[in-house]
């Protein structure tokens, strides 16, 4: 592979970054192949809970799927259990000779692994994510793959996951103004604020920098009530777009629920997409180990705004 890769150090450990390939405007996705428990239910919580596109894929087969149509993305693989060693070596291996898998950033997760299993991964295999160690607890793993995250730009510019909600049925929006409740289409949504459509003769009823403070959201099951302020009003047809953000008034276990409806739905969504891969290669034999280891709306802009603001408070001033 030549000068692809540099090694930079980590907490004391070892990464290949991945040389020469800017980081993307968008960020990656995260993905966590065959975690365990911990990881699941605390690692990948925290990740989201800090605003980062993360993912858990419990099933081996639907992995290359999904990351082929997802290329850029980081993904750590928890070893420990699925394959032997011997066959996860192989099955990182395979990625490096699939020009569609070829640029995801893989990283390795084990508590029980041998010294030495581990060394032949950091000198033979391609890890730019890192080799991080279970052992510790989790504040300090989940500490190290934020900053491997931040290394490899897994956020980009964004500063909050947005959710397409156009063709959502469980996701509705009413705002109160001048004695008038208005249901409009939510187009989508993040922790900080939302887009919504209306029609174009209804939104000379609204004004940019306009705070509203009765504005009822419904997603899935539940409804929270919430405050946002208009951050900008797009025309188009037959629907004009107004963009809102929440006021910094407005309480975690609100911001809450819509991340957690957020990250639900996308899990969900990938999990509908993903096919049981049909690669068939044997894993067994292509390295063999030193030590034997056992609504419809038009098109709509992207909400960039959201992303770029900043301060809240700042935007209104």
């Amino acid at each position: 592979m030549g000068n692809r890769f540099l090694t930079i150090p980590l907490f004391g450990l070892i990464i290949n970054s991945m040389e020469q390939r800017e980081n993307p405007i968008f960020g990656r996705k995260v993905y966590f192949l065959n975690p365990p428990y911990a990881i699941k239910t605390n690692v990948v919580e925290k990740l989201r809970s800090l605003e980062y596109e993360t993912y858990f894929i419990e099933d081996i087969q639907c992995a290359k799927p999904i990351l082929k149509k997802n290329k850029d993305s980081i993904c750590f693989i928890d070893i420990d259990s699925g394959f032997s060693l011997s066959e996860w070596f192989n099955y990182i291996h395979s990625f490096q000779k699939d020009m569609d898998l070829a640029t995801i950033y893989i990283g390795l997760l084990s508590q029980k692994i041998k010294a030495s299993d581990k060394n032949q991964f950091l000198l033979k295999a391609e890890i730019p994510g890192g080799f991080i160690m279970l052992d510790e607890g989790l504040d300090k793993i989940t500490e190290k793959i934020v900053k491997i995250c931040e290394i490899n730009g897994a956020k980009g510019r964004r500063q909050y996951v947005r959710l397409d909600c156009k063709q959502r049925k469980d996701a509705t929006l009413h705002i109160e103004k001048e004695g008038r409740l208005f249901t409009m289409k939510l187009i989508d949504i993040s922790s900080c604020g939302f887009a919504c459509a209306i029609g174009v003769k209804e939104k000379e009823i609204f004004k940019e920098k306009e705070v509203y403070k009765k504005i009822i959201i419904t997603l899935g099951t539940k409804t929270i009530n919430c405050e946002a302020a208009v951050f900008a009003i797009k025309d188009g047809l037959p629907y004009a777009t107004i963009v809102m953000l929440m006021m910094p008034s407005t309480s975690a276990s609100t911001k809450n629920i819509i991340r957690s409806y957020v990250f639900s739905t996308l899990q969900k969504d990938m999990t509908d997409y993903s096919i049981v891969d049909d690669d068939k290669t044997d894993n067994s034999n292509i390295f063999i180990f030193e030590e034997d280891p056992l609504a419809n709306i038009n098109e709509i802009e992207d909400l960039a705004e959201l992303e770029d603001v900043g301060d809240i408070a700042d935007t209104f001033i």
